[in-house]
């Protein structure tokens, strides 16, 4: 949407301040306020003056794509500001979630166990899991498919969720969330050998490329969690190259980073900074020294 709006506001000359405002502006509640709405019709207006008359108006270029550029930019708001459909099947998927949450609350509290067979979060990931038989391909069913893999994962239920895991085909669209369950389950367990299993063969047969990243960087994941540097090293730098320019490049090439300069008895990596009162400080002014680094930011 920000890019078709920026498109237009360089067909109509606006500055570009405004479009910088642009991602803020397309926001549904704030379009009406838009920087770079504004200034469109500024400048259509101010066309229309240095044209005398309605001809000599419609006989300039430039005046007959800045409205036409006013008119789609006038479209695409009010498209912006429709809200989204409701989805009744979502509302019933998110419905079942909640129950299964306070359920699960209430059996804890009352001293329920995990692996005890009246753990609620087996009758909820097998309701969700029929859900998702009777309703296939659709968003609420990629919900429903990732929740009840999650919730054998809280009931220590590991042999059943890959089980359920295995069924799943190489184009399915819940892959997108069911990595992450098997992350979690893998991490729990202290065992990736699954998740680098099935993650290896997505990386081959899935469809959407953004699985296949997601998996390629979650087999470099987990082997750096296992400390095996080398093949994390190697997958992530898969990544990087097969994936150029998506958000598991990005943060591929940081573990890269962190692999080579970071790990624990290397040598920190050198560094010339400024302080906040101006004066010059460097790693190698403290040779000799014990030195510690905290990091941190506000958000």
């Amino acid at each position: 949407m920000a890019r078709r709006l920026s498109a237009v506001a360089r067909s109509i000359n606006v500055s570009p301040h405004a479009q910088m405002n642009l991602s803020f502006s397309a926001h549904p509640w704030l379009i009406n306020e838009s920087p770079i709405l504004i200034q469109c019709r500024r400048q259509f207006r101010w066309n229309r003056m240095r044209a005398r008359t309605p001809a000599q108006f419609l006989a300039s270029p430039g005046n007959i794509r800045s409205l036409l550029g006013l008119a789609l930019l006038l479209t695409l708001t009010v498209n912006a500001q429709k809200p989204p459909a409701p989805d009744p099947e979502m509302d019933r998927v998110q419905a079942m979630i909640g129950q299964a949450k306070k359920d699960a609350e209430q059996f804890s509290k009352s001293g329920g166990k995990t692996g005890d067979p009246s753990d609620p979060n087996l009758k909820w990931s097998a309701a969700l899991w029929e859900y998702r038989d009777k309703h296939p391909g659709t968003a609420a069913t990629v919900t429903a498919t990732a929740e009840a893999l999650r919730l054998l994962n809280r009931a220590d239920r590991l042999s059943e969720l890959q089980a359920k895991a295995d069924t799943l085909k190489p184009d399915d669209a819940a892959w997108n969330q069911v990595i992450y369950v098997l992350m979690s389950a893998a991490s729990k367990s202290k065992d990736y050998s699954y998740l680098i299993s099935k993650a290896e063969a997505l990386a081959q047969t899935a469809v959407d490329r953004d699985i296949k990243a997601q998996a390629r960087f979650n087999i470099g994941d987990a082997y750096w969690r296992t400390k095996d540097n080398d093949r994390a090293r190697k997958a992530f730098q898969s990544v990087v190259v097969e994936y150029p320019g998506t958000r598991y490049a990005e943060e591929a090439e940081g573990n890269l980073r962190e692999i080579e300069f970071l790990n624990i008895s290397q040598p920190a990596p050198a560094f010339t900074r400024t302080t906040i009162s101006g004066d010059p400080i460097s790693l190698a002014g403290f040779k000799g020294k014990v030195v510690v680094l905290k990091f941190w930011g506000t958000y």
